[in-house]
């Protein structure tokens, strides 16, 4: 029963992360996936911390994988454990010397305008069997064509709806884009002559039938599918020859042993031959050589340090934690996820504004102090170094008496709160709280008179889509006096 519970803790830590970073605006949705599934490896491993063995061991567990994404894996993680070692001290963090791997980027190609016509020829001629699939050459056709046109992310193009095409103005409506924003993307008369001719086709197939509100949908109705759209476009791609013949299974040469620094008498690393073996058991070298953490080394040297940036004695993956301080992590993340968003309930951009100031004041604090954010204690952060701070923003970052006495604002309503959390250290809030704000001159308002706002109107050219939106956009924000 314990130990269920323990896991069912571990469970809910994880949840509470994912909502956490959620809400600083982050999506986090493979993160997620990997997270639930790395729970889900402790539970049948009967463990209810975090290890580095445990992590190692579940991050390497798809053998069919390149190795830049087991690094991935392990970083997903650690990046957790680090959140999840503020609450529970047995949690180990795993090195970042471990799995070494770096993904390799694609070589961008610039497709000329023969090759678009050939590729898009090619998917009008893509093959189906029954009469469902009749609208599938016509539905990527005019996919790519869109692509290579607007200039859209693949994600946004399977995202559009037909209430998103307005084929009258020649606009489309990107929803949910990148930052959660909402855009407009200009068409050209062509192409929505095309688009036109896509969704006639599209109404006379489906009539009478269920069909998804989407502008691309799959035989069967649905929204065409991510994967699916990548392998129909490697298809086509081999068609007209941009790419090479599809190679069989053990037909492919043997991929290169990924280098290493392997200057070190002493270093050992997983070879691998034509088939892919189980990596051997490795940790990171001590600081013998600070320019090479990377490097690996036998696990039989016993008194190899987890990190070469730890005291020593710490164990693998272990974080030395200091009981006689007060932990500036701890705190922070309580500020956000208790104060803010549980008890305040707080707007996004609330949490995000406060996010930033945090984000300038740890970076401020480790260039002073050489410290890394994640070793601070609060202790730290006292009147002297919060006024050095406040100084920086408006000599070095330009920033105004205003925003200064924002970011203050910020400093104050975290220290008013770790006051009841952390009593013993009320001499420095109290300091602290003591900082007052800068006096700065306010802006005089000033109005504008009948003549000025109609000659302001009078400025779009309502003969164009965009004259027309200004003017619009001008007369909303005056009438009704909107911000």
């Amino acid at each position: 029963m314990a130990g269920r519970c323990a896991m069912t803790r571990l469970r809910e830590a994880v949840q509470e992360y994912l909502n956490m970073r959620r809400s600083l605006g982050f999506k986090l949705q493979e993160t997620g996936r990997l997270l639930l599934s790395f729970v889900k490896f402790l539970e049948e491993h009967r463990s209810s911390t975090i290890t580095t063995r445990l992590a190692l061991a579940w991050a390497q567990q798809p053998s069919s994988v390149q190795p830049a994404e087991w690094a991935h894996r392990l970083s997903v993680v650690r990046t957790f454990a680090r959140h999840r070692s503020a609450t529970d001290p047995r949690t180990q963090i795993p090195p970042p010397g471990l799995l070494p791997f770096q993904p390799k980027r694609a070589r961008p190609y610039l497709y000329s305008e023969k090759e678009i016509r050939n590729l898009l020829g090619a998917a009008l001629r893509i093959p189906y069997r029954y009469e469902r699939g009749k609208l599938r050459p016509w539905a990527y056709h005019c996919l790519f064509g869109l692509l290579s046109v607007s200039d859209l992310r693949l994600g946004e193009a399977r995202n559009l709806e037909l209430q998103d095409v307005d084929l009258k103005a020649g606009v489309l409506t990107i929803r949910g884009a990148k930052f959660g924003k909402t855009r407009l993307v200009p068409l050209h008369a062509s192409t929505c002559a095309v688009l036109a001719d896509s969704l006639a086709r599209r109404q006379r197939h489906w009539a009478g039938r269920t069909v998804s509100s989407y502008l691309f949908v799959s035989n069967w109705g649905n929204r065409l599918d991510g994967g699916e759209i990548h392998r129909t476009f490697y298809a086509l791609s081999r068609q007209i020859g941009l790419r090479g013949p599809l190679r069989r299974s053990g037909s492919s040469p043997a991929r290169p042993a990924p280098s290493f620094c392997d200057e070190h008498p002493r270093a050992m690393v997983p070879v691998r031959s034509g088939r892919r073996t189980t990596a051997a058991p490795a940790v990171c070298r001590p600081r013998s050589c600070p320019r090479q953490r990377y490097l690996l080394v036998p696990q039989c040297l016993s008194g190899t340090d987890a990190r070469g940036d730890v005291p020593p004695g710490a164990m693998l993956g272990g974080t030395v934690m200091n009981t006689t301080t007060t932990s500036l992590a701890s705190l922070l993340e309580r500020f956000f996820t208790q104060r803010l968003m549980q008890q305040r309930q707080a707007s996004p951009h609330t949490i995000s504004s406060y996010r930033d100031t945090f984000r300038l004041l740890l970076k401020f604090t480790e260039q002073r102090l050489h410290t890394p954010p994640s070793r601070l204690a609060f202790e730290i952060l006292d009147a002297p170094l919060i006024a050095a701070f406040l100084d920086h923003l408006e000599k070095h970052r330009g920033l105004s008496a205003r925003s200064r006495n924002l970011r203050l604002t910020t400093i104050h309503s975290f220290f008013r709160y770790a006051a009841f959390e952390a009593p013993a250290h009320a001499a420095q809030i109290q300091r602290v709280l003591a900082i007052p704000s800068k006096r700065f001159t306010r802006t005089q308002v000033h109005f504008l008179l009948r003549s000025e706002v109609e000659a302001l109107l009078a400025a779009p050219d309502q003969g164009t889509w965009f004259g027309r939106r200004d003017h619009a956009f001008l007369l909303l924000a005056v009438q009704p006096g909107l911000r």
